[in-house]
């Protein structure tokens, strides 16, 4: 019957976010009472003593608007909790921003196994426990990894406009990057659908305009030459598989990828296409971020993230094209999946060293009884601290 499809998927997404849920909490348990240092506990306070004027003060050069948004949520929360609330906030936009992936994915694919399958890879991405996982500042690069498979979808563009867009301006105000995703909705322009590149017009007039609004707030300068004050350019020894891989994976996996979808028994494959633009968007990701913000692990979230979703496409090809090796297929690919997964799956010590925020609230307190007019240092993890004013700490 009719009623039947939509029913059954309304379980679907309940149990794939449910599903979610508790493994982003599982990965973030061991530091979600503790704030990061990179961003650290920036935002917060602005959100605390500001009013909403706040969301477009930029840090350090350029508008993050995604970030300075989920601190006013936080800062509803006691002092105490602030933490808490913050990983818990974040986890769930990365929840979110899953289920969306989940979206896209079925309606270019109209299978739920694959699009759940896109969703948990957001949330089970390695390189997001280094410094990602419950992080206020950090919410950009799973926003732009969510944004690019959007921009992949023709079908997801005509279905989920109006979210899509929206989506796709909080990203460009929230980094200046957003840009370089772009190429597939230039491909779609060319399309011969009226609707579909009226669509495509209206994101890359959002993708343009917000690049536009980035680069003039930071400088055109600035802007070409990246973060060159702290950015790391160069490998450094003993620097192990973890960022090997986060830094020539994506691109590298990529290629394969292009080269395999070229030949024949994959070249009418079903997602040959998605994965094209997959591909493209994630190369150009990954490069430029690499050209603007040198190595860092943030940096390989978005373009990882879709480096996978690629390689769960070609799986699901491959197993068709091949299906005498379909057992061997996904036992290898089960293993290469597993083994990061499991290695870099809590949160890192970048994330999880130094005491408590809530245990350094109390101390704080303890201090600001006899100095209620001062401001108190809180340690932050790993070896940074934040200052916070005794009268947010005695407030009840």
């Amino acid at each position: 019957m009719p009623i039947e499809k939509p029913i059954s998927n309304r379980v679907w997404v309940f149990v794939s976010g449910f599903l979610y849920v508790l493994i982003i909490f599982a990965r973030d348990w061991k530091a979600i009472n503790r704030i990061g240092a990179d961003t650290g506990y920036t935002y917060v306070p602005d959100a605390v003593n500001g009013n909403l004027s706040v969301l477009l003060k930029p840090f350090p050069e350029y508008f993050e608007i995604s970030g300075r948004a989920t601190a006013e949520i936080v800062a509803l929360f006691p002092i105490q909790y602030h933490a808490i609330a913050s990983s818990s906030v974040v986890n769930l936009i990365w929840v979110a921003l899953a289920l969306f992936i989940f979206a896209m994915i079925y309606q270019e694919t109209n299978n739920r196994v694959l699009a759940s399958g896109a969703g948990l890879v957001l949330i089970v991405i390695p390189h997001a426990m280094e410094s990602s996982l419950g992080n206020i500042g950090m919410i950009k690069f799973p926003l732009t990894a969510a944004v690019a498979i959007a921009f992949c979808s023709s079908r997801a563009i005509i279905k989920y406009p109006k979210l899509i867009t929206a989506v796709a301006l909080l990203v460009g105000l929230s980094q200046p990057i957003l840009f370089v995703t772009a190429l597939p909705l230039v491909w779609f322009f060319r399309s011969q659908d009226r609707d579909l590149r009226r669509k495509v017009t209206t994101l890359l007039t959002v993708v343009f305009a917000t690049l536009i609004i980035q680069v003039l707030k930071v400088g055109v300068g600035v802007a070409a030459r990246g973060r060159s004050g702290s950015r790391v350019m160069s490998l450094w020894q003993g620097m192990g598989l973890f960022w090997y891989s986060g830094i020539f994976f994506p691109i590298l996996f990529c290629l394969i990828i292009i080269i395999v979808n070229s030949l024949s028994p994959f070249r009418n494959s079903k997602y040959n296409k998605l994965r094209f633009m997959l591909c493209a968007s994630t190369i150009a990701l990954s490069a430029s971020s690499y050209v603007l913000g040198g190595i860092a692990d943030r940096y390989f979230v978005a373009p990882m993230t879709l480096a996978w979703i690629c390689g769960l496409l070609l799986l699901h090809d491959f197993i068709i094209v091949f299906s005498k090796l379909k057992i061997y297929a996904l036992a290898i690919s089960l293993i290469f999946v597993v083994v990061p997964v499991a290695k870099w799956f809590e949160a890192g010590w970048f994330l999880t060293t130094g005491p408590t925020w809530t245990s350094e609230v109390d101390r704080g307190r303890e201090i600001c009884a006899t100095q209620p007019e001062s401001e108190i240092e809180l340690l932050v993890s790993p070896n940074s601290s934040a200052i916070v004013e005794c009268s947010q700490l005695i407030k009840k």
